[in-house]
């Protein structure tokens, strides 16, 4: 009888295990995800100022008058000072979705937590410090002052803790608390890629560029093979930036709706089975838009 209730025992302490342990998978793939995620969006800002660069170039060229050539030249130079303070404004929102992915990890490892890691001595001052840069520079909107610390103290919950049952509770106060953070911060990121400022810059882009190359090319009769394949070149990399960008609204849409079935599942009111839909389409948008940057890299 003893040795039957041993057995039962045991049993059902594997079945907690191999609960937990498809508990932690999740959340480490959600936060790998949302982490490569939160490096995306400003590749956006990257490329438009690398088309608007060599078209730039062109436009200079058109002009015989050293004076007027070196003119524009500077022009491009001071243009991409300034175009560079746009992303800065949004992007301590990157930083701190990254942050918290990194939170995530941490918690979900299947080792003990080291109480010396650099994130325990930083996390909470750098969110702090981010969220307050955002939030002066923010017109309406704020995220949550305060939410850095709080999430802080969390994650030292779980110090020299492996995933037992104190620390399934500490991964899921800290997805609970991060609730409305992460709510704001699709809602910020969303209004940043839905802009109409981003979408007006891209399109003069594509404006320009025709402009551009129509002044060049009635000063180089006949045009360079090069040139002309560097105007079907960026013809292109425009193309792909608008879907880039309308990829990634799509994918912030989904970071949020993940993100939310993740608290349903450690708040047990959903299992693992019943969000991986939801996770999933994050993912698979995550790994479009790899795809599609490695498209823009090619240059072509």
């Amino acid at each position: 009888m003893k040795l039957n209730y041993c057995l039962i025992l045991l049993l059902f302490l594997g079945s907690c295990i191999s609960v937990s342990k498809e508990q932690r998978t999740t959340v480490r793939q959600f936060a790998v995800q949302a982490g490569n995620f939160s490096s995306l969006p400003e590749k956006i800002w990257m490329e438009l100022a690398d088309i608007r660069e060599l078209r730039g170039v062109y436009y200079a060229n058109s002009f015989t008058d050293p004076v007027t050539h070196l003119k524009e030249l500077d022009a491009i130079v001071q243009e991409r000072i300034s175009n560079d303070k746009i992303p800065a404004r949004v992007r301590p929102v990157f930083k701190i979705l990254e942050n918290y992915a990194n939170g995530l990890v941490q918690l979900s490892s299947d080792a003990p937590f080291n109480a010396n890691n650099k994130l325990y001595g930083t996390f909470g001052a750098e969110v702090e410090t981010l969220v307050g840069a955002y939030n002066q520079s923010a017109a309406v909107s704020k995220l949550p002052a305060g939410i850095g610390n709080l999430l802080a103290e969390t994650l030292n919950l779980g110090t020299n803790a492996y995933l037992s049952n104190r620390q399934f509770k500490v991964l899921k106060k800290y997805v609970n608390q991060a609730d409305t953070l992460v709510s704001s911060l699709c809602i910020e990121i969303g209004k940043y890629l839905s802009s109409e400022l981003l979408v007006q810059l891209i399109a003069n882009e594509d404006t320009g560029l025709g402009e551009s190359f129509s002044f060049y090319f009635a000063k180089r009769i006949p045009p360079s093979i090069e040139s002309e394949r560097d105007y079907i070149d960026l013809k292109k990399r425009i193309e792909r930036l608008k879907e880039f960008r309308k990829q990634a609204i799509d994918a912030v849409k989904k970071l949020r709706i993940a993100h939310l079935a993740l608290e349903e599942a450690l708040n047990k009111t959903k299992t693992i089975k019943e969000i991986a839909e939801a996770l999933n389409s994050f993912y698979s948008d995550v790994e479009r838009l790899y795809k599609m940057v490695d498209e823009l890299n090619k240059k072509g």
